[in-house]
């Protein structure tokens, strides 16, 4: 354990000084003296960059015109936006629309949307008459520029100014075109800022006091070149005690209007953007590491730091898509990726295509700087999408030699973290087709992007395959994770919450045998073939090191179990009502025992769930209670009423709460046919708020507290993070057995009610026989309140909540009312034992010839 915890450490230090030498620290507050929107942290940096464009160009657009500029100004753009079909479903689509969205609770929230597009395009040879009009304007005076605009025009102007010194200095130069379209557009906005000094603020955007901005400013050990190019970029990096200061002025809430014309020749554009992307991404590699330390160390759930590196992976998607154009005309993303390697080696003086051998995939001097610009696994992704074609059934032959799943005691030389690292990728990349030819309730975004990328490769066959750079950053993250999570940690988690899927499948009378089968004898189908194929293979390797897939089964797994245990025990009603039951109880000071497991179910669900309006405290508010929870009038319960069928409608119900709502809408991304539009910062953003509010009944001192505001300040990514941890003890509780709990109790006290007023009296109004047991408390509170006497006049009104109390009582003393939560430290236990015994497995499995077939059964199941 002590080797682990310093190979954990070295790993982790090998990782930080990542961030020290190539990149900007992305943990802690960058240097950022500005007047910014809050939302400006939610972009990547090039939509930052761009945004500070269309904030300059619509300023100046919109301020001449109300200055009264009468040339027309700017162009419809030519990328419109998608209009929302106003005519609904009909027929089979309409049905199906409302069956798909009933299966996932929380659906109703907006789904991850296109951010709005500026609707008119103006040419930058605009820009200075449209300065000179505003600063010849008769009251010019009192023109008031917003420090956004200041700050957007210094930005822009200092960071493509500054990105072509730094790109200079290291030996990269652009071709005469290019150099003259970047200089013609800072030179542009030197005119803007010349014509508009008198009324712009000299303070918006202040370089020379960057440095008090920063924390642990002289800890930066840039290095000369690589470092030194994305130092630039600091200035889109807000630090979160800045985002925090009260005296922030906001931006206009409004979305520019108008964006600046594309640049003919991309190659500037192209290089910055691709720097931007791959600082972005340095970013979220780094928290994404920090998540899993912390899942290691046992401070994090597996689930929760899984989601998160599966957004993340989607939040690199959408990165790229927005400079997706850029590098396509500049040869493709693989192509223009290896480039651009090459290319800042070659800036820091070492020939990356200088191979030490003939083997080797590159120079590997050049290692640090593949390793930070994601170079390791795109060149190996390519080799394997070249040498396995879409639908042949790949296989890794060793060439390579073997991961060796020991924890690594020391950094090693690059030759070492090489060797280590290429075995690992391509055993992964062998398994993932297998893993996918099944059908599958989850996949992640690893496996995702390896089926794309294939198919994308088998339909364009270019001699170098086009591997995007999300797939190239899910794989890094996914070796990541090997030098930082023991291996197998991931795979035993997952089982233990497969046997708890299976004590509930096993439990319920409903479950077909088929289902029972699969849990009580697994298959890895992955090792019965390659052992078939005579290949060396230990059982579920895939998942013994693939974390990320294992978590994300985990949350699967959660989210439907409480989604289908939420129906289950809502539908009869007889938790609602033995819940009212046993508030009644409480508030006449009739129990001597707790009821621990009800009273969690009532926290977590909320009053709301089981009463309207305030619970009641007196017998005719019981009852009245009673009447409007289970959708029925008052006339039912008449004394003289000849039909002593109690009808109901379940119009007015109250509606137990699916929880868990960020849990479950990221649940839907994890299904190979759910959500996959582009997910941008925002609306991972919007959707953890919405999972918060949800939780507003029992959340309420929690945010107040000092983690809880520490926590607002981390980035998106550990927000998410810690959303779908705290939704963790919600999810996992047992609906199953609550409802069971609540129909043996009212069974219980049917009978001895029975034994007092006849078994007819009960019976007559029980239409359906035990699916109306509800009704057995209705009778306590009826009588109570005085609407009727029991056959006998004889019997005191208050007799029925006589003995539901004693029933109760005597139910709670035999231990029924913890049973889940005494069943949740009884499992702990068991866990603990498994995992010892886990250690003594055998390296190999050997299958029965049987197994093939049985595989085939279950997986059809």
């Amino acid at each position: 354990r002590t080797e682990r915890s310093n190979a954990i450490d070295a790993s982790t230090a090998s990782v930080q000084r990542r961030g020290n030498e190539f990149w900007p620290e992305s943990s802690g507050p960058f240097p950022v003296l500005l007047t910014i929107m809050s939302s400006e942290s939610l972009k990547s940096i090039y939509q930052q960059y761009k945004h500070d464009t269309e904030v300059v160009a619509s300023w100046l657009a919109t301020t001449a015109k109300a200055f009264g500029y009468s040339a027309q100004i700017g162009e419809p753009s030519a990328a419109k936006i998608p209009t929302k079909p106003s005519g609904r479903l009909k027929g089979k689509e309409r049905k199906k629309a409302k069956e798909q969205a009933a299966q996932v609770p929380g659906n109703e929230l907006p789904a991850p949307s296109e951010p709005s597009k500026p609707k008119y395009t103006l040419a930058i040879k605009d820009f200075v008459p449209l300065a000179e009009h505003i600063a010849d304007a008769s009251n010019a005076a009192n023109i008031r520029v917003a420090n956004s605009f200041s700050v957007a025009l210094e930005r822009v102007i200092w960071v493509r100014k500054s990105f072509a010194e730094k790109l200079e200095a290291v030996g990269r130069r652009f071709d005469q075109r290019s150099d003259a379209r970047h200089s013609f557009f800072v030179s542009i906005l030197e005119k803007v800022r010349k014509t508009l000094q008198p009324l712009l603020s000299v303070d918006a955007f202040n370089l020379s006091n960057l440095k008090d901005a920063v924390k642990n400013v002289g800890t930066h050990k840039y290095k000369k070149g690589l470092s030194t190019l994305f130092e630039v970029l600091d200035v889109y990096e807000p630090s979160a005690e800045f985002e925090a200061a009260p005296d922030v002025e906001p931006s206009p809430p409004n979305p520019p209007e108008y964006t600046i014309e594309a640049e003919e020749d991309s190659q500037f554009e192209a290089l910055f953007a691709m720097t931007a992307l791959m600082d972005d991404l340095s970013r979220l590699r780094l928290e994404i590491a920090d998540l899993w330390r912390k899942y290691e160390a046992g401070e994090m759930d597996i689930a929760a730091v899984s989601i998160a590196t599966n957004t993340a992976i989607e939040l690199a998607q959408s990165f790229e898509d927005d400079i997706s154009p850029l590098i396509q005309k500049n040869g493709g993303s693989s192509d223009f990726h290896v480039k651009y390697f090459y290319a800042v080696s070659e800036a820091l003086g070492i020939d990356a295509e200088a191979r030490q051998r003939s083997d080797d995939d590159y120079n590997l001097a050049a290692y640090d700087i593949a390793d930070a610009l994601l170079i390791n696994p795109l060149i190996n992704i390519i080799a394997y999408v070249r040498a396995n074609p879409l639908g042949e059934i790949p296989c890794y032959n060793g060439l390579y030699g073997w991961y060796d799943e020991a924890p690594i005691t020391t950094s090693g030389s690059a030759r070492q973290k090489y060797t280590r690292m290429k075995p690992a990728l391509l055993e992964l990349l062998s398994d993932i087709p297998l893993v996918t030819k099944h059908p599958s309730p989850v996949e992640d975004q690893v496996l995702h992007g390896m089926m794309s990328t294939l198919k994308s490769a088998e339909q364009e066959r270019k001699a170098t395959p086009d591997v995007p750079i999300w797939f190239s950053f899910a794989a890094q993250l996914y070796l990541d994770t090997l030098d930082v999570v023991e291996v197998g940690k991931g795979w035993t988690d997952m089982q233990r919450v497969m046997r708890k899927v299976k004590r509930f499948v096993n439990d319920l009378p409903t479950s077909c045998q088929e289902r029972k089968d699969f849990f009580d004898k697994g298959v890895d189908p992955i090792a019965i073939i390659r052992q078939a194929l005579g290949k060396p293979y230990k059982k579920w390797t895939f998942f013994r090191r693939h974390f990320m897939s294992c978590g994300l089964w985990v949350h699967f797994m959660r989210t439907l179990l409480h989604q289908q245990g939420v129906r289950y025990a809502a539908v009869p009603g007889t938790v609602l009502c033995t819940t009212q039951l046993y508030h009644a109880l409480q508030q006449e000071n009739c129990l001597n025992h707790a009821w621990t497991d009800l009273g969690s179910l009532r926290k977590m669900q909320g009053n709301s769930t089981f009463f309207i309006g305030e619970p009641p405290s007196s017998p005719e508010g019981y009852f009245n209670n009673y009447c409007l929870t289970i959708g029925s009038s008052i006339t039912n319960w008449a004394p003289n009423k000849r039909d002593n069928k109690v009808k109901v409608s379940k119009d007015n119900k109250p509606l137990m709460k699916f929880l868990g709502l960020t849990s479950t809408m990221f649940a839907n991304r994890i299904s190979p046919h759910g959500d996959r539009r582009p997910l941008s910062v925002d609306v991972v953003e919007a959707w953890i708020q919405k999972g918060s509010k949800s939780q507003g009944h029992i959340e309420t001192e929690k945010m107040e507290t000092p983690a809880a505001k520490k926590q607002k300040t981390q980035p998106v990514i550990h927000r998410l993070a810690a959303a779908v941890e705290s939704e963790v003890a919600d999810l996992e509780f047992d609906y199953f057995a609550i409802h069971n709990q609540c129909r043996e109790l009212l069974l219980r006290l049917q009978a001895e009610e029975e034994k007092v007023t006849g078994p007819g009296f009960t019976r007559s109004y029980m239409s359906h026989g035990q699916h109306n047991l509800a009704f057995v408390v209705g009778f306590v509170f009826f009588t109570l309140a005085g609407k009727k006497d029991i056959i006998a006049k004889t019997i005191s009104s208050t007799r029925l909540l006589e003995i539901a109390a004693e029933t109760c009582n005597q139910w709670l003393l035999e231990g029924k009312g913890s049973a889940i939560t005494d069943r949740a430290s009884e499992e702990d236990i068991i866990d603990d034992e498994s995992d010892d015994s886990s250690d003594s497995e055998s390296e190999e499995d050997d299958f029965d010839e049987d197994d093939i077939e049985t595989m085939r059964r279950l997986m059809a199941v």
